[in-house]
């Protein structure tokens, strides 16, 4: 297991949403969801590994939601939703939509929570992000408050939605200061980062960008 600090985490996970083919943007998104996440307690690293994975390369549109006004959130792919970019979708236009019924299928659904405890804290409501038998809580302060059901570490595509919480549950909520993550998962992640590297050329080796010569160190 290795230990990263907040900081890190964020790195990253932005890096390598990057190398995976997502706008700057997105991966600054993509690094904050992480850091709220893993900051909470909950999953993060290991699920955006598998997200990424599944989705690599993939175009933005086929990802992404559209917004019509009679209709909110649609989406005519088939592929499943990204959730960064359904909770960005979700932030710019409000959860009224969501509350009316079911959006999905969506990777990764918990990766919403932060998109979703962002709105709760403007509009000073708690809620749900409901998943299956899951429910996860947070606060009219932004704060993850615990969940009902399974764990909500799940990868796969799921269906989601959002709705009032009247009764937050009774757990107390702690904040993580370093994120754990297992070693082939952050080697993944890392060989995703690494693309954003320049590839070493004939040139650069001549010049040696990159090497250290001996009796030079």
């Amino acid at each position: 297991m290795i230990a990263l600090s907040l900081g890190e985490a964020e790195a990253l996970a932005r890096k390598a949403a990057r190398g995976a083919g997502r706008s700057w943007g997105m991966a600054e998104e993509f690094g904050r969801a992480v850091r709220w996440l893993e900051g909470s307690g909950l999953p993060a690293m290991a699920l955006l590994a598998t997200l990424l994975a599944r989705t690599d390369g993939m175009a933005a549109t086929r990802l992404t939601p559209s917004w019509e006004a009679n209709t909110g959130l649609v989406h005519p792919d088939a592929t499943p939703l990204c959730p960064i970019a359904l909770g960005t979708a979700l932030s710019d236009h409000g959860i009224t939509s969501c509350t009316l019924g079911r959006i999905g299928p969506v990777w990764a659904p918990v990766f919403v929570v932060p998109h979703l405890a962002d709105m709760a804290r403007r509009l000073g409501q708690d809620y749900w992000l409901i998943c299956g038998e899951t429910r996860v809580c947070v606060t009219a302060q932004g704060a993850y408050a615990g969940h009902d059901g399974p764990a909500p570490d799940q990868a796969q595509a799921a269906w989601i939605a959002c709705a009032p919480c009247d009764a937050p549950p009774s757990v107390p909520t702690y904040h993580h200061a370093r994120a754990d993550c297992e070693a082939g998962v952050y080697n993944h992640l890392s060989r995703l980062a690494e693309r954003l590297y320049a590839p070493e050329t004939a040139a650069r080796r001549q010049s040696g960008a990159g090497e250290t010569r001996p009796g030079t160190d």
